[in-house]
């Protein structure tokens, strides 16, 4: 918040760094301070209209570009223009896309104006985990800000801080480190947990658990089992050394990148998947 009150904060902001980690509670964070009547250096006020309106998600010059699928020129070009009226509320507008990959290469040419020359007093954030994903002109015209991962005992206070949970180190790394990834994960209750995985891995390449069973118990989790099956084998190698488990290390890392692809039957890809880890 300092750069913005002495006007040198940059126009168009990137926020990368891994999936739950923070970014948009950083970006929401500055955003609700630009828009603030009476910001300080500790961010915005909490109390005046604009802090209330941001709060009730109605301030008419808070914009947020999200969409399940990919972000088309159409939903960019509605943006811009919203962001070339005069603010409503104070002096300044904002725009926030939290997951900047999503965008068609169309979308992003049709930015790269905006970011090129802005209007008076607008601000662009735009957030990602796949940074290479993003055209070299969207990067070249941004300021760009990556986030690392929390320290390890800062993200196990935190979590720990956020409920009654019962939080470790293995849990939080089977999650890429990622608190907020272990907090959501720990608040739904439909998705697998960690555990829950070990013990059904551990039982099936004991023989003891039906593999289809399995595959069709976790298809909603599809990626995200991949992603353990995957760690497991790594941990395996580096302790053990074992050719076996380097080449099923490589075999999740196949079945990863097939997981991409729309329309896949995902129980499917899951039993084939056991099927091959479960294999002398």
């Amino acid at each position: 918040m300092l750069r913005f009150l002495q006007h040198s904060l940059h126009h168009g902001l990137l926020v990368s760094g891994q999936e739950g980690i923070g970014k948009r509670c950083l970006a929401d964070a500055m955003m609700k301070g630009i828009l603030c009547l009476q910001p300080s250096v500790q961010g915005a006020c909490g109390m005046c209209q604009s802090c209330k309106l941001v709060n009730a998600g109605t301030h008419p010059d808070h914009h947020v570009l999200e969409s399940e699928k990919q972000l088309g020129v159409d939903a960019i070009r509605t943006s811009i223009a919203k962001l070339s009226s005069t603010p409503q509320i104070g002096r300044h507008k904002v725009l926030l896309i939290p997951v900047a990959e999503k965008m068609t290469e169309a979308a992003s040419n049709a930015l790269l104006k905006t970011l090129e020359e802005p209007t008076d007093n607008t601000y662009l954030f735009l957030l990602t985990s796949k940074i290479n994903s993003l055209l070299p002109t969207i990067l070249s015209r941004c300021e760009k800000v990556h986030l690392p991962v929390p320290e390890i005992a800062q993200s196990l206070n935190w979590l720990t801080e956020q409920g009654d949970f019962e939080v470790s180190q293995a849990l939080l790394q089977a999650y890429g480190n990622a608190p907020l990834r272990v907090l959501k994960a720990l608040q739904d209750e439909n998705s697998v947990s960690f555990r829950e995985f070990s013990d059904g891995l551990a039982d099936m390449l004991a023989g003891k658990a039906d593999i289809t069973a399995m595959a069709g118990k976790w298809q909603g989790s599809t990626e995200l089992v991949i992603d353990w099956c995957q760690q497991y084998y790594h941990d395996q190698y580096r302790m053990q050394l074992r050719t076996s488990d380097f080449e099923r290390y490589q075999q999740c890392l196949a079945f990863a990148r097939r997981a991409q692809h729309p329309g896949i039957n995902k129980t499917l890809l899951l039993s084939q998947l056991f099927s091959q880890l479960v294999q002398a």
